[in-house]
């Protein structure tokens, strides 16, 4: 039985580091001596695509070689669940995480690497009153706890202040290593959507183009936030940006977007279409550039009446009993859309109807009252993704955001509108069991804008949220009220409550708003904190007593759940999996994923219990019949003797489990 500490990899995040080590060395193992990487075999196996001039084109600041390396250091933590604080937790997809974006996302590589559609965050635009607080590169654990006032002796988190000599240097140091992390996550298809404005649009497009890629960048959207006021020095601001990017650019389908919903108003009363929603367009092309070529697009077409209708020009095609068209040869010369076979074709698409004044004329020059349609239906549009959003977004201000808020009851300044994080699901097309991210969650819109969708039946998305628990204080005038709000409620005076309170409000009301929907508004919260599995600490001064105490490699108050949810997270299971539990010989024993971990934490396992225990948890293994492989995992300090669990493991090695890979303990 192989016995888990706190200083196995099993027990601790992703060591990203040895990962790259691995990749490389599976390309280039001949660049690999004595399992170091020799750098001269490895520029001459890349040749030229080394650069070694001393002066480079990119973005240098004070601390960014740490910033790397703080997105490569293992975290060791944990996220302990919180029942009591989420809604509907047996049955949602959904997670809230209170903590430190920094630990989370390093702590969710194992379990979500690669399976998040979007990204959507909203992060501190640096404008001299935005805190960002000093990661610790040491132990970012403790540090998380004592910046946010939950161990004592707390720091107060203040603000970057522009009279700060690193002004634009802290705050890139916090958003390097996060952005680094976050990209790990994306799909080969996902996208990041970044809200920023022009305080550090460059410095964060310099970024971004080394994290994710010059090749990977999709383009910047402005965002108008605000009606103009008449404030600011010399333009009056009422915009900000959207900033983009792809995991692979190659791999991620054309935006989506631009659709005038409400112009698709004539539904198909017959045939295939029947029920479909069109809309009727006009054939008649106002103005072409005869260059351009527009061979076949001036013929005949026939109203009800027999009158036989073209656009205006100086040549008419000659009529034959195929109705041959000509090519213009002027600009005079306009033209149909369509092009005759593509009218021949799609002939149950033309309507021809009566108007008031029509661009058209007639063969022997009478009064023309018709003109000629097409019909454009909507679902053609929608599954062919021809509509482009541009690239200014005009419908979705910061106003919108105070009155869902107001309505809501909840204060919070400064927050983005649901309805845009729905227009960017939108127009990536992020649906099904879509995932979404945003790790600077605020006030929680992204987990509003998924609920929204899926009452609408636009999607089934589901979301991660991350929001640090930061003080609130009730002196503070842009704090009050949110403080104070936190006190009604008799939570503790944070952000990650506003967020959690935003909610489970928005679900209430969507509930009463539709009354039919039975999907997911519920949420797990999990929260930030130091491992369950207590790492080696010696005291000099009392080794017995540490010895003593060392017996015993859980931490004193942990529940089972909060050791459960650790052995999810760092095994790489999802933390909304579903979870059996069944009693085994007066033991809990909790199957997840369908039997890939089976999970027995009893504290006590005594020697006449272990036979029933073993053959009862194989027993129910050969029911579930899991597709991979399992892990087996015990308290190690529940065993009453080591023959008890020599005996437990020889039982399950018997029954085909590998004692060195499978069966672990605690």
């Amino acid at each position: 039985m192989k016995k888990l500490t706190a200083e196995d990899m099993e027990t601790k995040s992703p060591n990203l580091v040895a990962g790259n080590i691995e990749r490389l060395k599976s390309l280039f193992p001949e660049a690999f001596t004595e399992g170091k990487i020799d750098f001269d075999v490895l520029k001459q196996i890349l040749g030229g695509a080394v650069d070694e001039r001393e002066e480079k084109y990119g973005l240098n600041w004070h601390g960014k070689r740490r910033a790397r390396q703080l997105a490569l250091t293992p975290s060791m933590g944990t996220l302990r669940p919180c029942p009591e604080d989420s809604v509907d937790w047996d049955t949602t997809q959904n997670l809230m995480i209170e903590g430190d974006n920094l630990e989370v996302l390093k702590l969710l590589q194992k379990s979500y690497a690669g399976r998040v559609k979007l990204i959507y965050i909203d992060p501190p635009y640096n404008t001299g009153k935005d805190f960002v607080y000093p990661d610790n590169f040491q132990d970012n654990i403790k540090n998380y706890l004592e910046v946010t006032g939950q161990v004592e002796g707390g720091k107060k988190i203040s603000s970057n202040t522009e009279a700060s000599g690193r002004f634009h240097t802290d705050w890139l140091n916090m958003m390097y290593p996060r952005l680094k992390l976050a990209r790990n996550l994306l799909r080969e298809d996902g996208v990041i959507f970044i809200s920023i404005d022009d305080n550090e649009i460059a410095n964060l497009r310099k970024a971004c183009d080394e994290i994710f890629g010059p090749e990977n960048f999709l383009g910047i959207a402005c965002r108008v936030s605000k009606k103009a006021n008449n404030q600011g020095d010399y333009w009056s601001p009422n915009f900000d940006y959207v900033l983009t990017y792809a995991k692979a650019k190659s791999a991620c389908p054309a935006f989506f977007g631009g659709v005038n919903y409400e112009a698709y108003d004539q539904v198909e009363d017959s045939g295939e279409r029947k029920g479909e929603k069109y809309q009727l367009v006009r054939l008649y092309m106002t103005s072409l550039d005869p260059m351009r070529g527009c061979d076949n697009q001036r013929y005949y077409i026939e109203a009800p009446d027999g009158t036989l209708l073209i656009p205006p020009g100086n040549k008419f095609p000659a009529i034959e009993a195929d109705g041959e068209s000509i090519v213009p040869e002027t600009a005079e010369d306009k033209v149909w859309r369509w092009a005759k076979s593509s009218y021949l074709a799609n002939k149950d698409r033309i309507v021809v109807k009566r108007v008031r004044s029509s661009n058209l004329v007639s063969k022997d020059g009478g009064e023309v009252k018709w003109n000629v349609f097409t019909k454009t239906y909507l679902n053609d549009v929608i599954k062919d993704a021809s509509a482009k959003p541009n690239s200014l977004i005009e419908d979705h201000i910061n106003q919108n955001s105070s009155h869902e808020l107001n309505e809501l009851e909840v204060p919070f300044s400064f927050a983005k509108p649901s309805s845009l994080i729905g227009y960017l699901c939108e127009i990536t097309r992020a649906n099904g069991n879509d995932l979404v991210l945003d790790f600077f969650a605020g006030s929680g819109t992204t987990g509003h804008a998924v609920f929204t969708a899926k009452a609408s039946g636009k999607s089934d998305l589901r979301f991660i949220l991350v929001q640090l628990p930061e003080p609130l204080d009730p002196e503070d005038k842009d704090q009050k009220e949110g403080a104070h709000f936190c006190d009604k409620l008799n939570r503790p005076r944070n952000i990650a409550e506003l967020t959690k309170e935003r909610l489970r409000r928005a679900a209430n009301k969507i509930k009463e708003d539709n009354p039919a929907f039975t999907g997911d508004l519920g949420f797990r919260v999990f929260k930030l904190d130091s491992s369950n599995i207590r790492a080696w600490e010696p005291n000099r001064d009392n080794l017995p007593k540490t010895l003593e105490e060392s017996a015993e490699h859980l931490k004193v108050g942990r529940t089972g759940d909060d050791i459960l949810f650790e052995l999810l997270l760092k095994l790489g299971l999802d933390l909304t999996v579903p979870i059996d539990q069944k009693t085994i010989a007066g033991k809990v024993v909790h199957s997840i994923g369908a039997g890939t971990l089976m999970v027995c934490l009893s504290d006590k396992i005594g020697t006449k219990e272990v036979e029933p225990l073993a053959l009862g948890i194989v027993a129910w293994h050969k029911q579930l019949a899991p597709a991979g492989e399992t892990s087996i995992v015990f308290r190690d300090s529940a065993f009453a003797d080591d023959v008890a669990k020599t005996n437990l493991v020889a039982i399950l090695v018997q029954n085909g489990f590998d004692d060195k890979t499978q069966i672990k303990s605690l």
